[in-house]
């Protein structure tokens, strides 16, 4: 059995030859707004770079809702994912597996393992596996699961490998049990704010209607100005935190799983350094 040393050698380690964007770049969320949610100023800075944008949520996000049954809000929603993917031209993949039910079993890994190497991205951005949601929590389970297997001819073989793994971040989050994370790259967002809000603004289901039920803040006034105070207090608490140069900010932790790219190649090629 290699260690935990010999394990990560399995991972290309890149070398700093390039500081070009990345080409192509899949964001994995467990649902269809979390994408824009944890990396919307990543995926418009990224699309203004001219990366070409991938977002696979791996549930219908049927679950979310106060009125809306199942059925009616799966439409819905994927109606509302399609408008902030157009936005991008973004290539969007929603999974038909129920909000709420998402286990990294071994039929959903090898379904991931599919799609990655399908869309063959150089980058993937997904969640931590500490969160207090457990489809986020089976979202990053199943990235990682499905990593090492993107190379591996004789699983899936009906879809071709991928030459070379891709660099996996996660999203921040605020939890620190049982590890708290890491800014390992820091995106200032400021100049995307008002993007970001636009593509929010898509998800209206969500954002305008089951958010404020569900938090019992008051949706009064402008919604878009609602939505600006209750989504610009994630950005801001990250950017106190890591940029406190900036007013807003997403943050990304470099995980052991994919390639183990050099931070400061990382940092060049998302035009962060």
């Amino acid at each position: 059995m290699p260690n935990s040393d010999d394990a990560k050698s399995f991972s290309h380690v890149e070398s700093i030859s390039s500081i070009e964007p990345f080409t192509r770049i899949l964001v994995i969320g467990a649902h269809p707004d979390d994408a824009e949610f944890h990396a919307g100023g990543l995926m418009v800075s990224q699309a203004e770079r001219g990366s070409h944008i991938g977002i696979l949520s791996l549930t219908d996000g049927s679950a979310g809702h106060q009125t809306l049954d199942r059925s009616e809000l799966a439409e819905r929603r994927r109606s509302e994912a399609e408008q902030a993917a157009a936005y991008l031209n973004a290539e969007l993949t929603i999974w038909d597996q129920p909000d709420g039910e998402l286990a990294p079993t071994i039929d959903l890994r090898k379904r991931l393992v599919r799609d990655i190497r399908s869309f063959a991205p150089e980058l993937i951005v997904t969640h931590r596996p500490y969160d207090y949601h457990p489809d986020h929590r089976a979202t990053a389970i199943l990235v990682q699961d499905a990593c090492y297997l993107l190379r591996v001819p004789n699983v899936e073989s009906q879809v071709p490998v991928l030459e070379v793994d891709p660099v996996v971040l996660c999203m921040a989050d605020f939890f620190t049990r049982p590890i708290s994370f890491r800014a390992d790259v820091v995106l200032p967002i400021e100049p995307f704010f008002e993007t970001v809000l636009d593509l929010l603004s898509c998800h209206a289901s969500q954002v305008f209607e089951w958010l404020p039920f569900i938090t019992g803040e008051s949706l009064s006034g402008d919604p878009r100005r609602w939505l600006e105070s209750f989504y610009g207090r994630r950005p801001a608490a990250i950017a106190r935190r890591y940029a406190p140069q900036g007013r807003y900010a997403e943050a990304f932790e470099l995980s052991e799983y994919g390639r183990q790219s050099p931070l400061e190649l990382l940092r060049q090629k998302l035009g962060t350094a």
